[in-house]
């Protein structure tokens, strides 16, 4: 099977889902990680192209951690549109490279624009994509993915009705998260947050609800199309 995880910044996929993306590449599926955009204007010390560059490769090595393969999109912070033919188009290339059987993106009630826009962004795209006379670089996907809505950051306003066991990948998850050390130093000196301890305790209590020591939570679209008649989620 594969998987197509699209958050609009580097860590964000690390903070939600890293523990079930690690799943799924431990039990033999395939998972691609893209982020929107470059992480380009969260820098106090940096100029917008070297914080991007930096960003860049902390997200590869926070794929390598976990077992993804890394895209990027190359937007700029703030100006993920989901009204932008540009940003679809690439989206839906992103789209028919990874050629998913699973979307994993933003829930649509996220805490800020770029999140929101990035997975209306990849919903729409996902089902364009399958479209065999709308034309991109790559050729027509085949599949209307199933869409799984991931965590909200620190969890406010998301009720889960999915849950994955990460108890055995926990380490993996924050290592993966870890590797952001740009984005760790950034949310501590920015929004005064220890990203390594809030992503642990939303992990705890998550976990608490399914049952086991860690998890991540999720919601399915039960959208036309995207709905199963088996279980997708590790």
């Amino acid at each position: 099977m594969r998987v197509l995880a699209a958050a609009a910044h580097p860590d964000d996929l690390e903070q939600l889902c890293a523990g079930t993306l690690a799943r799924y590449v431990s039990e033999g599926h395939e998972v691609t990680a893209c982020h929107v955009s470059r992480g380009d204007r969260g820098s106090f010390e940096h100029t917008m192209e070297q914080i991007a560059s930096i960003r860049h490769d902390e997200a590869q090595d926070a794929a390598r951690i976990i077992g993804a393969t890394h895209v990027s999109m190359g937007l700029s912070d703030g100006e993920v549109s989901s009204a932008d033919p540009r940003q679809k188009d690439a989206a839906i290339d992103v789209i028919r490279r990874a050629r998913p059987d699973v979307l994993i993106i933003h829930h649509p009630s996220d805490y800020m624009p770029d999140h929101v826009e990035a997975g209306r962004l990849f919903e729409d795209a996902s089902f364009v994509a399958t479209l065999p006379l709308y034309e991109t670089t790559e050729p027509v996907h085949g599949v209307v993915p199933a869409v799984y809505y991931m965590d909200t950051l620190a969890g406010i306003g998301f009720c889960p009705t999915e849950y994955v066991d990460i108890s055995d990948v926990i380490d993996t998850k924050l290592a993966s998260l870890s590797a952001h050390t740009s984005q760790v130093k950034w949310l501590r000196e920015h929004d005064h947050v220890d990203v390594i301890e809030q992503t642990r305790t939303v992990s705890a209590f998550r976990g608490i609800q399914a049952g086991v020591a860690y998890a991540e939570g999720f919601i399915p679209s039960l959208r036309w199309l995207r709905t199963r008649t088996h279980r997708l989620l590790p």
